[in-house]
């Protein structure tokens, strides 16, 4: 067809249209006949890309057919396949970090292509913004990131299949001085082919024995939906663990979330990363074009990226792999810059699938992970990690119902762990290898052998506080505390546990004061109609001390840290004896409630007496206050992401602020209690991880008690210094003396802002800068009522900031700094130098 006819049939197609139709069928049949011959005439090579050292494959490596801009992409196992119109070939491989190779291939047989580390090292040369061609890029792929990135803005169904392999080898990592430095792959093999004559027979054994199996191997199938923006389940549809019968202890291991490259904020474990991808990230990453690809009609830009010289933040390295068609990450590369305990390493491919509306759209099929536990070796030998997830039968757009999604996050019961051969084979990828199956096969016979599951669920007890010993578990918090009131705390409890039945507990605890010269004891009972189910029914007594004026809240952590010091100064306790009964339940997968009934007779021996008048001349003193009350607590953790497990349910934490509610309402007669009384206390408690800025931690607790109660009913206000013992602690007042203010309302407002590494980091010094301010209001409507203790009422405004500096020094897994903290304000004392508290700070670092 001429031009000339070409431009008539576009400016006159009524005129045109009858005669073309017959000819463009004719056109049409040829092309396709020529099509197919043209097929038929091209060659396929397929191979495989490895590293030259390791022998492990290297993901996302470009090839090109030399002289020409036709290639491909090795996938995320290091596989290629490319349609050549004639053998040989010569494909030329680049690839961040490697020399370039150029090999020949002469026929369609796999071939393997070996690229070397470079060893050249590369200055950083960082273009101004203005200059550099990969920001207009990366501003592009921001611009388009809502339609691109399915994992937050489309609503989706897949099923997975996912193996882990931990191996052992000498040497972890390879630095690569390059614009974008690169980390091997894991290395299973060299541990095995080094000179073995130098090691004794044992180690020769070992390393014998990792050429045959691996160290460990997990398995595991999911089924997820996810509504955006955040409505999601995945149930585990099957999961082995070589060594375990049970492997439910490692079920989370399973679960398939992972990050988008696209979040301006990515979290990897339990840290935040700026993202690669977000509002003004060129001003915070270098980015460099390294190449630029050509697939079919599209084009793939190859960019690399780390944080710009002289940023502090917490940033990522890696390669990005930009298709035209749409800006959307095909492909990702992605670790974190600073080395930790343990160093984690991602790689993500992406492709184009259908969507329910007959579009296409770009979605993760594979995800990688290489894990390299540094500073944990075994026999001289490094640990890593290897885990490849694929997602199948990938469903995008579709319409889920609410119920799909509703209730725990991540699911899984008994059935997960009994499925046959052939429900795997129909899942994985491959087949499993001899060294899989020897993995298996050496690892159950062990496990059965050396009772992995019970030892596995030994040390998992050991996490929750108990210490199992046969069919009982020992109580470790009751074995020893401290306070200023009973001084040093020894003791002893014990609970019942599965092995007797798992459908109840009964414990039992006692302890000795060195101070206050007391025996303490109680007991409990716990029934669990629905095992591994947040419901239960708990009867409990106890002869004991509660803290006079203190505040508690079901469902708030107890564990050891920073907000647990604040026990250390307490110096006012009553003696309690309490009969108790509580319901506990939880009422969906935001909300739990304790509901239950006391007798408690609360005694005050430290001299406290309340005044009670009877008349206008005569008044009592007490100082023992018996009740009967009705209690009500409630947690509740908005979008709260649960595990349900088949033993157990565990919470997955929550992006919003989590609300505490406790009230007690005491009624004269009840229980033959003598008191009509009431509180109600809140707390709501939010960690932010702010962008470029570091952590923002807030508390907010208050409470109203009835005015005309006695003092074990009030607030104290959560005081801690104490010339005596300088340690600071977490949401309480560093320079407020313990019991110094008594109020029957108040409010109190906690705040920490640490900017973590971002104002000073190197390698070996990375003290942690923190300011806080705490600040508190109340009332107390009747002081008088309150004799034989020392207080003041809270009516204005207390206030107090500090500085605190932590991680100065760290040894081994504790680290210390120190703090200075400034009371002003009404209640600010009339030395200066008294407003000012210096303390040391002390916590965990890993």
């Amino acid at each position: 067809m001429s031009h000339e006819r070409t431009i008539k049939l576009l400016l006159f197609p009524d005129f045109f249209v009858t005669p073309v139709i017959p000819f463009m069928r004719t056109l049409l049949l040829c092309l396709s006949f020529l099509a197919t011959l043209f097929a038929q005439a091209q060659q396929v090579i397929t191979g495989r890309v490895v590293d030259a050292s390791t022998k492990e494959p290297l993901a996302f490596v470009p090839f090109v057919i030399e002289g020409t801009h036709t290639g491909t992409t090795s996938d995320i196992d290091g596989k290629f396949m490319l349609a050549v119109p004639q053998l040989p070939v010569t494909l030329r491989a680049s690839y961040v970090g490697y020399n370039a190779a150029t090999v020949i291939i002469a026929d369609a047989t796999p071939t393997t292509v070996q690229l070397t580390a470079s060893n050249t090292e590369l200055h950083a040369v960082e273009i101004a913004p203005t200059e550099n061609p990969a920001h207009r890029i990366i501003r592009r792929v921001y611009a388009d990131r809502k339609e691109n990135d399915g994992m937050r803005y489309r609503s989706y169904r897949y099923t997975s299949y996912s193996k882990t392999v931990f191996d052992a080898q000498k040497d972890t990592a390879k630095v690569v001085a390059s614009e974008s430095e690169s980390i091997a792959e894991p290395d299973t093999t060299a541990a095995f082919t080094t000179d073995t004559a130098s090691t004794d027979t044992a180690d020769q054994d070992f390393m014998r024995m990792l050429a045959r199996q691996h160290l460990f191997l997990i398995e595991s199938a999911t089924k997820k939906s996810f509504i955006p923006p955040a409505s999601e389940k995945e149930e585990v549809l099957a999961m082995r663990v070589s060594g375990l019968k049970d492997p439910s202890f490692l079920a989370l291991v399973a679960q398939t979330k992972t990050f988008s490259i696209y979040s301006p904020q990515i979290d990897i474990s339990d840290k935040s990363y700026l993202g690669p991808i977000g509002p003004g990230s060129t001003a915070k990453y270098y980015y460099h074009l390294e190449d630029t690809l050509y697939q079919g009609r599209d084009t793939v830009f190859l960019i690399s990226y780390r944080p710009r010289t002289g940023n502090k933040f917490d940033g990522l390295k890696g390669l990005l792999y930009i298709n035209t068609n749409g800006y959307a990450v095909q492909s990702v590369t992605a670790q974190p810059v600073k080395k930790t305990g343990v160093s984690i390493r991602f790689q993500q491919q992406h492709e184009r699938r259908a969507t329910a509306d007959g579009g296409q759209a770009w979605f993760p099929v594979q995800l990688n992970s290489f894990i390299y536990m540094n500073g944990v070796s075994i026999n001289g030998m490094s640990v890593v990690g290897e885990g490849r997830t694929y997602l199948k039968n990938i469903e995008l757009d579709v319409d889920i119902a609410r119920k799909e999604v509703r209730g725990p996050e991540l699911v899984m019961d008994k059935l997960s762990m009994r499925k046959d051969d052939a429900f795997w084979a129909g899942l994985r990828e491959d087949s499993l290898g001899v060294k899989d199956l020897r993995t298996y096969e050496m690892l159950d016979s062990l496990g059965e052998k050396e009772h992995f599951d019970r030892k596995l669920k030994f040390f998992s007890a050991l996490t929750t506080g108990k210490l199992p010993i046969g069919p009982v578990d020992l109580l470790l918090a009751r074995l020893i505390n401290y306070n200023d009131y009973e001084g040093f705390r020894l003791g002893a409890g014990l609970s019942t546990n599965d092995r007797i039945t798992k459908y109840a507990s009964l414990g039992g605890y006692f302890g000795y004061g060195s101070t206050d010269k007391n025996w303490k004891y109680g007991g409990d009972l716990t029934v669990k109609p629905l095992y591994g189910r947040d419901l239960q029914l708990k009867l409990s007594y106890e002869n004991d001390v509660s803290e006079t004026g203190g505040v508690a809240f079901e469902g708030a952590s107890r564990t050891f840290g920073t907000d647990s010091y604040r026990m250390f100064f307490v110096d006012r306790m009553d003696r309690i004896e309490r009969y108790a009964g509580q319901v506990m339940v939880r009422a969906g997968s935001s909300l739990k409630l304790w509901v239950g009934s006391e007798r408690a007779l609360r005694v005050n021996d430290i001299g406290y007496r309340y005044v009670v008048p009877v008349n206008d001349a005569v008044a009592l003193q007490r100082n023992d206050f018996l009740t009967g009350a009705i209690t009500f607590d409630m947690r509740w953790a908005f979008h709260e992401r649960l595990a349900r497990l088949p033993d157990r349910e565990l919470s997955l934490g929550t992006k919003f602020p989590v609300v505490y509610v406790h009230a007690l309402r005491a009624v004269k007669g009840l229980w033959d209690g003598e008191w009509d009384t009431w509180r109600v206390d809140a707390m709501v408690e939010k960690t932010f991880k702010v962008r470029l800025v570091g952590e923002l931690s807030l508390r907010l607790m208050g409470g109203v008690a009835d005015a005309e109660a006695p003092m074990p009913f009030l607030y104290n206000l959560r005081g801690i210094n104490n010339p005596h013992f300088p340690v600071a602690g977490s949401n309480a007042f560093e320079t407020m003396r313990p019991d110094e203010f008594l109020a029957d309302r108040y409010v109190s407002f906690h705040l920490k802002h640490s900017f973590g590494a971002l104002l000073v980091h190197t390698k070996h010094f990375r003290p942690r800068p923190a300011i806080v301010s705490s600040v508190a209001f109340g009332e107390l409507s009747h002081p008088e009522n309150h004799q034989g203790l020392d207080f003041k009422p809270l009516r204005d405004g207390y206030y107090e900031s500090g500085l605190q500096v932590d991680n100065l020094l760290k040894f081994g897994f504790s680290s210390f700094g120190v703090g200075g903290f400034y009371r002003y304000g009404p209640y600010a004392l009339p030395d200066p130098g008294d407003n000012f508290v210096v303390k040391l700070t002390a916590g965990y670092a890993f």
